[in-house]
């Protein structure tokens, strides 16, 4: 992240002005304190969505708004505060502070997670948290330990500033918490599997113990069993709809069946007639035994005296006669089958292990069917155990991993700390910086000058470290660091270190200096100076600065 330019419009006195950056670093320059830099300086960072704790008393932020421009991986946004309200370019709508701490979490492409102080459960981490280790308040940063009490937002959160630079340095990742918060939810479930299998086979050991005398069923001849009966009861009913149905279909195909083989009698009368060229014939009706003459025979025929056309007819009628006789050989079949299937049923029932009958059958299925239920539950919280004991190894090996690649960054950035004291302790000399250990933030002892030193020691090397380790960078700011008397060789000895140690050229800083001291840089003329006179703010800007402001109201 790179600021371009930073605008305060105080609308209730109706003041403005605006300063520009650039690249690198940024002095902030007075010709005596209480000018106004740190009210800059915390204003900048306020606008950026820290939580500063003090304002110098004579600077109202509630009648003030605050735009800052900010270049953030080549995009540029706009970022506006007034109170606890932000706007952001690229959003339409306000936003709060949580909501615009995602938005700028967002941005940098971090994901910071902390634990609450009460609840020890992670949450997003507000934005106060993300800057606190870029920026260095002149009024809370240099008493008790380093990075703590400096904002109150941070109060509610365990470890502070701990698991912060973990997260900056990649040492405590959101990927290692989702493991660590799997494997303790898989191990639960696991225990839980456990202890469900062992009540659910204590239960099936003393259900088996009171039903010693049930007959067993096995699982095949149960359901085949079952099925037969269900078929049984199913087919008795069917079965006296199709008896009745079949006799019905019998009576009446047995009776075409006689008209047909009445009419084949007549044609072969007729045929034998025609043959011996009788004049008359007489045939007997198989029912009345009346005789017909020939001719009344033809007529109830509606034949002719025609050989060739009885004998179609007598063709038609057997074929007629044979199909009757195969469909009512086919409905006795279809008879028998049912029967057989109604027998077979009966025999299967009364060889099923002694059951006399029906319910007695269905009170011993029933009781194999709980038993046999218990014995799959068994089995599947068993397999779902076996499932939770996998997962949980593989947990444990992607986190063993982890945590190896974790462990070796931290050594070598714990190696670069210790190197970093040892370089520093040669600039500043007389410092003792053997209290503080990497990630430790305990109070620092001593008093007067001697700590400030000290408190400036570890602040240079955690910038170095920030620079050289950070996953995300946001320009550093070291507000007025000169808390008590300074003499000329102490003062040419810290701001030595802290142009050899915070100044870079390739990240951008502030840091705020009266003129007086610009004696103590060696490259003061390449530095970028804004230069404030006690007065930030300015009537005549209010008009030019309200019209480019780059905010709806």
């Amino acid at each position: 992240m790179i600021i371009n330019s930073f605008s305060i419009i105080d609308f209730k006195n109706k003041e403005a002005q605006n300063f520009e950056f650039k690249t690198g670093t940024n002095l902030i320059v007075s010709e005596g304190n209480t000018q106004g830099k740190s009210s800059l300086l915390k204003s900048m960072y306020f606008t950026l969505g820290f939580d500063v704790r003090q304002f110098p008393s004579s600077w109202n932020t509630d009648d003030m708004y605050f735009q800052i421009e900010v270049l953030i991986n080549n995009v540029t946004y706009n970022i506006t505060r007034q109170k606890e309200i932000f706007r952001v370019s690229d959003i339409d709508v306000a936003m709060n502070v949580k909501e615009y701490s995602a938005w700028f979490q967002d941005k940098l492409n971090i994901k910071m997670q902390l634990a609450n102080t009460r609840t020890k459960h992670l949450y997003d981490a507000y934005s106060s948290a993300v800057i606190l280790p870029f920026y260095i308040d002149q009024d809370d940063s240099w008493d008790g330990g380093i990075y703590k009490n400096v904002t109150n937002t941070l109060n509610q959160y365990t470890r502070i500033p701990e698991d912060i630079f973990k997260s900056v340095f990649n040492l405590s990742s959101f990927k290692l918490l989702e493991l660590q918060n799997s494997l303790t939810n898989s191990t639960k479930e696991k225990n839980a599997k456990e202890s469900s299998i062992e009540s659910l086979l204590k239960v099936l050991k003393e259900y088996r113990e009171e039903n010693t005398n049930v007959p067993s069923v096995s699982k095949i001849d149960k359901i085949t069993l079952n099925n037969d009966i269900n078929r049984y009861l199913q087919m008795q009913n069917e079965l006296n709809e199709q008896i009745t149905k079949f006799k019905v279909k019998l009576l009446n195909k047995q009776e075409m069946l006689d008209i047909q083989k009445q009419e084949l009698s007549e044609l072969e009368q007729l045929l034998k007639m025609n043959k011996k060229r009788y004049k008359s014939i007489e045939a007997e009706c198989q029912y009345c035994h009346s005789k017909l003459t020939t001719e009344q025979s033809l007529t109830r025929l509606d034949l002719s005296n025609n050989y060739f056309e009885i004998s179609l007819l007598k063709e038609e009628i057997e074929k007629e006669i044979k199909k009757l006789t195969s469909e009512i050989t086919e409905f006795r079949l279809q008879q028998n089958s049912i029967e057989s299937k109604v027998d077979e049923i009966h025999l299967r029932i009364k060889k099923s292990k002694d059951l006399l009958t029906i319910d007695d059958y269905v009170k011993a299925t029933a009781k194999n069917e709980a038993s046999n239920e218990l014995e799959n539950l068994v089995e599947r919280q068993v397999l779902s155990k076996n499932s939770l004991e996998e997962n949980i190894k593989s947990l444990r090996k992607q986190i063993s991993e982890l945590k190896k690649k974790k462990e070796g960054l931290r050594e070598d950035i714990e190696k670069n700390y210790n190197i970093l004291v040892y370089e520093i302790k040669k600039v500043l000399t007389s410092v003792n910086m053997n209290e503080l250990k990497f990630l430790d933030f305990k109070k620092i002892s001593g008093s007067g000058m001697d700590k400030n030193k000290k408190y400036l020691a570890y602040y240079l090397v955690y910038f170095s470290l920030l620079r050289k380790f950070s996953s995300y960078v946001i320009p550093f700011c070291m507000d007025s660091f000169i808390k008590n008397e300074i003499t000329g060789e102490t003062a040419k000895e810290m701001f030595k270190a802290i142009e050899k140690y915070f100044f870079d050229t390739n990240n951008q800083s502030f840091f705020s200096i009266v003129s007086e001291n610009l004696k103590h840089l060696e490259r003061e003329d390449s530095y970028k100076k804004i230069k404030v006179d006690g007065k930030l703010l300015s009537k005549d800007k209010y008009d030019e600065i309200a019209l480019k402001f780059k905010f709806d109201r």
